[in-house]
């Protein structure tokens, strides 16, 4: 890691990719910005050039293995080859397993697991040929406990941990370090994309700052990490989950019901208030 490293970040038109963008190119690194969203990361573009650093927009579809291999080129063309990747790219999903619908459930994966996998294959040949390289998997601590009415989404996030810690191992003989950041509850846009609900991101009850997930990225940068949970707090609940799990079963289950309860009775006042019938998240 240092100043002039080239950085691709998925995910970077808001939330922990939009953070850590700001944060390593205030520390001179060159980072490529990838997203569907055109318009915020032109904005983001702008305004890390304008602080002085060096960034690139690349609207894409992680979803379009195409746009995934063009990402990757437009970076080689124009900066060299990706040494640090950033997979956080994702979504979730509030709803029943029975409940949601399976397009949502195959877009979830594609986005969530294969467009990761996807771009650290198609940048691994690069850095093993430098004889360097860095990748980080944005999991959650979803992808260490299971929790209704997110399990889909935790699936893909144990999916992340998972292929992080063989990728490890795989690669260390390279000189490749590779970190899973697992952070718990983040002040994002996560909460409206998952629930279709006009939530306020910034209201999430014990919610981090997006910043503090950039941090720890920082982080794990300057020393190289298997994982971080950020906020440590959520350590001891994933020992106990992992040495007494029908104990952790009984309280999941509880917290998996309330939020059901939540989301219903939100779901009913926006469905009242707009005189239509409630909508789910969009796909």
């Amino acid at each position: 890691m240092r100043a002039g490293s080239v950085v691709l970040i998925t995910g970077a038109s808001s939330g922990i990719g939009a953070a850590t963008a700001h944060l390593l190119a205030r520390h001179g690194m060159r980072v490529a910005l990838v997203a569907r969203r055109q318009d915020r990361l032109a904005a983001l573009e702008q305004e890390i050039r304008r602080d002085g650093g060096e960034a690139m927009a690349l609207p894409a579809d992680l979803a379009d293995p195409a746009a995934r291999r063009r990402v990757v080129e437009a970076v080689e063309a124009w900066w060299g080859p990706v040494e640090i990747l950033i997979n956080n790219a994702g979504f979730g999903y509030y709803g029943l397993v029975t409940e949601t619908p399976w397009e949502v459930i195959e877009r979830m994966f594609t986005v969530n697991v294969l467009a990761m996998i996807d771009l650290t294959r198609l940048v691994i040949p690069r850095m093993q040929a430098v004889g360097h390289g860095h990748i980080l998997n944005v999991a959650s601590v979803a992808g260490h406990i299971a929790t209704p009415p997110l399990t889909v989404y935790s699936a893909t996030k144990f999916a992340v941990v998972g292929f992080s810690e063989g990728l490890r191992r795989e690669l260390r003989p390279y000189g490749i370090h590779v970190t899973v950041i697992s952070p718990g509850p983040v002040r994002t846009e996560f909460g409206r994309a998952a629930s279709g609900l006009e939530v306020d991101p910034g209201k999430v009850p014990g919610g981090l700052a997006p910043e503090a997930v950039a941090r720890a990225i920082w982080r794990a940068l300057r020393r190289p990490v298997p994982e971080i949970v950020v906020p440590a707090r959520y350590l001891p609940a994933i020992w106990i989950h992992q040495a007494f799990p029908r104990l952790v079963d009984w309280g999941a289950t509880r917290q998996g019901r309330a939020w059901l309860r939540h989301l219903e009775e939100a779901r009913r006042r926006a469905a009242e208030g707009s005189g239509s019938a409630p909508q789910g998240p969009a796909p």
